[in-house]
């Protein structure tokens, strides 16, 4: 697949990246795996520390990223570190201008060195805002409405402008293992459910395109073939399965597949939260295939029996006196 190709993933611990970096490594893709992230490599990811080079390395600070990537000649560089949460972006707006702009804009100037290297930029929907006609199209207008958005949307046009070979994938609401931010909403609706809690939602009239991490490291271990093969130059694909989920549904349906009747509480709406949004799959399925993505009921009960299974999930055994 990546025959002796050097391949950088930012934010290689975090929940998309851990995942493509496990994948790619247990369907022995050839290549030397690199990984760099803000956070110290965890004790259990042993996995990761038999197969990739990997360095703590904070992509704010722009001589530790440019003598990084300069010291490496990368054949190709997935960027996915971020602040990844619209919650966490508004909380601490620096820090994201600092990591989802700067950071992508250091980034994109080192891996512009050298012109053959390909590079895959992680962005998200929040670059639309609040749309009214759906599906939305990659072409459609770009009025973000958090700052999230506007720093991926700024991110999208350093990548446009510095580099030869790119691609970007506006990911949609990523779900589905235990690597994932145990307080986005479907981890947290799980946890709330084992935990007999009622849901909570702000709002509660949100529609969202889930997609399963499955189906999106699928994709972007393909669009990584399609660049490395010379086959696309310049793309933004959408990386969702199309198909809008009203939240209220998404509690109903862990409700469901647990075999409970929890409640649920609404709370008013967060003023920076983008309320509906499906994206059109025309442009992934002509580049990538038309591959199923898992339904959210098939995916929602992959992740719940594996929150089951972790140790605090547990009930407790007493041992025999």
């Amino acid at each position: 697949m990546f025959e002796n190709k050097k391949i950088l993933v930012t934010g290689g611990l975090g929940f998309i990246g851990r995942t493509l970096l496990e994948t790619l490594i247990k369907y022995n893709c050839g290549a030397k795996l690199y990984a760099i992230d803000l956070k110290q490599m965890p004790e259990d990811a042993e996995l990761l520390k038999k197969n990739i080079d990997f360095q703590m390395l904070d992509i704010r600070n722009e001589n530790a990223v440019k003598s990084y990537i300069s010291a490496n000649t990368f054949d190709g560089i997935v960027h996915l570190a971020a602040v990844s949460r619209v919650v966490d972006a508004e909380k601490d707006k620096s820090n994201c201008i600092e990591t989802n702009y700067k950071g992508t804009k250091y980034i994109a100037e080192a891996t512009a060195e050298n012109p053959c290297c390909w590079m895959i930029f992680g962005s998200s929907r929040e670059v639309y805002g609040e749309q009214t006609v759906f599906p939305v199209k990659e072409s459609d207008p770009k009025k973000p409405i958090n700052i999230y958005g506007k720093c991926k949307l700024e991110g999208e046009r350093l990548v446009a402008e510095t580099i030869n070979l790119y691609a970007i994938l506006r990911f949609c609401n990523v779900y589905g293992n235990v690597y994932d931010i145990h307080d986005r909403v479907i981890p947290k609706f799980i946890i709330n459910a084992i935990q007999d809690k009622p849901f909570v939602l702000e709002g509660g009239n949100q529609i969202i395109d889930f997609t399963h991490v499955n189906d999106t490291v699928r994709s972007i271990v393909k669009v990584m073939e399609l660049l490395q093969g010379g086959c696309i130059e310049k793309e933004i694909i959408h990386i969702s399965p199309g198909f809008g989920v009203p939240i209220a549904q998404l509690a109903q349906s862990i409700n469901h597949i647990i075999g409970k009747t929890l409640p649920i509480l609404r709370l008013p709406p967060r003023t920076y939260d983008v309320q509906r949004f499906v994206g059109d799959t025309t442009h992934r399925i002509c580049l990538l295939g038309n591959d199923p993505f898992l339904t959210i009921d098939e995916g929602l009960s992959q992740l719940i029996a594996q929150i089951k299974e972790l140790p605090q999930f547990q009930p407790h055994i007493r041992k025999p006196e």
